[in-house]
């Protein structure tokens, strides 16, 4: 890995102190620089809800389709699991899970850039709360348990539409939500009403088969 991704890496994740700050594409691009950066399979995300409770808010990988396939780490596709706490002194906001088809322990300078991206994701998303007085990350972080339901109803309305892969469905949404300005549970939600306002994007033609 080149030492100018890492950084560029940790920068991006620091960078929260915007004014539409999104949750959800904080967290998917986590997921995604660890799978790049760390060079395992997959990574999944679980954050705490209001009871404490961790629930799986992005994934990224090869052959990921739904995130709820890596809630246990049980698909038979994982030799080995790490779990690696988004933690600030007693306070527990979530976990950076790295799936791996190989067995054995990670290195430990793997472990260690693991371990320092699960604590600059912390750092960033308590910083907004401070910053915003008050508690808006836990607001935050209900918003999204909520706007990923409407975006997992809004990638099965696309696979069906447009009769593509729920990988691609995401990654259309994603893209027209980023091209737009606007949040990825503000795009599900026109998609899942079938709103006049995104129908170009629910007529945008099926991608070519990857040979």
């Amino acid at each position: 890995m080149s030492e100018h991704r890492v950084a560029q890496t940790f920068l991006e994740l620091a960078d929260t102190l915007v004014e539409r700050f999104d949750g959800i594409e904080f967290l998917h691009d986590l997921a995604e620089r660890s799978v790049e950066l760390l060079g395992v399979a997959a990574a999944g995300i679980l954050v705490a809800d209001d009871q404490g409770e961790l629930r799986l808010m992005a994934a990224a990988g090869d052959g990921v389709g739904s995130p709820e396939e890596f809630q246990n780490g049980e698909d038979s596709r994982w030799a080995a699991v790490d779990a690696f706490p988004m933690r600030m002194r007693t306070e527990v906001i979530g976990s950076l899970n790295l799936f791996r088809t190989s067995p054995g322990a990670l290195p430990p300078e793997t472990a260690t850039l693991a371990q320092s991206l699960a604590n600059v994701a912390t750092i960033s998303l308590l910083q907004v709360r401070a910053v915003r007085q008050g508690s808006v990350v836990a607001e935050r972080l209900r918003t999204a348990l909520d706007g990923r339901a409407a975006i997992e109803q809004a990638k099965g309305v696309l696979t069906e539409r447009l009769e593509i892969g729920v990988a691609d469905a995401f990654s259309l949404m994603r893209t027209y939500a980023r091209n737009t300005g606007q949040l990825l549970s503000e795009v599900a939600g026109q998609v899942n009403a079938r709103s006049p306002e995104i129908a170009g994007l629910t007529r945008v033609s099926k991608p070519r088969p990857r040979w």
